[in-house]
Order: structure tokens, then C-alpha cells, then sequence
């Protein structure tokens, strides 16, 4: 009986020192593992890397951005400029008659981490100008902004036609106003029209974000981000 008493009790001293050290090495790595936390609600500044378009692009095409801004969190850097975001075009809207413009839908996927981490991310545009109530981008709107565009043009040719009369010169733009004023009224109602039956049956806009286009977003949940 005697025989087996030592070697258990070296197996039991052993076992117990294992486990010191095993919380010991935990407690240590715990403690070198450090993140700070982006709450929700936190906006951040974007740039496109590449074009994104509706012409050219298909859903689930990636695309890439850049922020444009250290990103301070109590202090610390916890993503700095030029970190990367990388997303997808999760859905397309095609341009439609009566002048009605595509729809593009984007999602944000991860971000890398400046220690090459990729973490998933889920965020939104935030403050963009042109945005459907569902989140899509599009570009310069429907039929009514084609008509809000042709007015628009109606009286820049009023005006043109009412400052070549002024030009005539002293004597004559007492004469030649009222008449270029005529003209183009005259001239301007008709292009308001024809061009307002045009844009009834013509397509709207493929949405173009150019290379360099500037958003915000908005993460829609918080973000852990490791600092080592």
C-alpha cells in the first residue's frame, strides 16, 4: 500500500501546480488581450477606393472604402485613418419610365483592424442626401425632379433671351427686352412641355458613385475592437 501512496501524492502535487500555472497563464493572457468597444450609434467618415455603379455592377460585387479619420475612443486610437472597410452590393433597382432612377443597396460586411483582424460590421449611411426610405441610394430622383430640372431650364432661357435685349444698348433694350422676354416665354413653355412628354416615357439614371465619393455611416451595433 505504501508503494503507491508517494507516486500518487507526485501526481497530486504536480496536478496542482499545472492548475497554478494554467490561471496564472490565463490571467496573463486576459489581461494582454485589451479592446475598446464603438458603441452603436457611432458615425463614421468614408471614401469610396473604387466606383460603384448600377450600369456595371451585380449584386454581390464587393467594393472597398477608407476612413477618413482617426477614429478615438477615451483617448486611444482604435481605428486610424485609412483602415478599411470592405462591403457589397446586396441589392439593384433598375431605372424605370416616367424618369424614375435606379436604386442601389449597399451593406457594410467587415472592417481590418490595424492588426489585420477582420471583424464583422454592421452599419448603415447615415445624413446621405439622396436615400429611399429602405436604405437605397438613388440619383436625381423621379419625374417630378425631371420637371423640377426642365423649369429650372425654362427660366435660364428667359433669362438669356431678357439679357440679350439689355445688351442691345441703351436705345434699343427698351424695345428688344420686352420682345426677348416674349420669346422666351414662348420659347421656354415649349421646351417645358416637349421635354416633360419626353421624360414621361424616358428611364431614369443608373446610380454612378465615383471613386473618391464621400459617405458617413452609422454602426446599427457595437464594435469590439482588439488593440493587440
Amino acid at each position: 500500500m505504501r508503494k503507491h501512496i508517494l507516486p500518487a501524492l507526485l501526481v497530486g502535487i504536480s496536478l496542482l501546480f499545472f492548475g497554478i500555472n494554467s490561471q496564472a497563464d490565463a490571467k496573463r493572457i486576459k489581461a494582454d488581450v485589451q479592446a475598446v468597444k464603438l458603441p452603436a450609434g457611432t458615425t463614421m467618415k468614408i471614401e469610396l477606393l473604387e466606383p460603384v455603379s448600377t450600369g456595371i455592377a451585380g449584386v454581390g460585387d464587393e467594393f472597398s472604402a477608407m476612413l477618413k479619420e482617426d477614429k478615438i475612443i477615451n483617448g486611444q486610437v482604435a481605428l486610424p485613418v485609412g483602415s478599411v472597410i470592405r462591403g457589397t452590393v446586396s441589392e439593384i433597382t433598375p431605372a424605370k419610365r416616367l424618369s424614375r432612377s435606379a436604386v442601389l443597396y449597399i451593406s457594410f460586411d467587415h472592417i481590418v483592424t490595424p492588426t489585420g483582424r477582420q471583424i464583422p460590421l454592421s452599419a448603415g449611411l447615415y445624413n446621405y442626401a439622396e436615400i429611399t426610405v429602405d436604405g437605397g441610394i438613388y440619383q436625381n430622383g423621379n419625374y417630378g425632379y425631371a420637371l423640377q430640372k426642365n423649369w429650372d431650364n425654362t427660366k435660364k432661357i428667359v433669362k438669356t433671351t431678357i439679357d440679350w435685349g439689355k445688351g442691345t444698348g441703351e436705345n434699343m433694350q427698351y424695345v428688344c427686352v420686352p420682345i426677348g422676354a416674349l420669346g422666351g416665354v414662348i420659347g421656354g413653355a415649349f421646351y417645358y412641355v416637349g421635354d416633360g412628354i419626353v421624360d414621361l416615357f424616358k428611364k431614369g439614371n443608373d446610380v454612378v458613385l465615383p471613386q473618391g465619393t464621400a459617405m458617413d455611416i452609422m454602426l446599427t451595433q457595437s464594435l469590439d475592437i482588439p488593440l493587440h
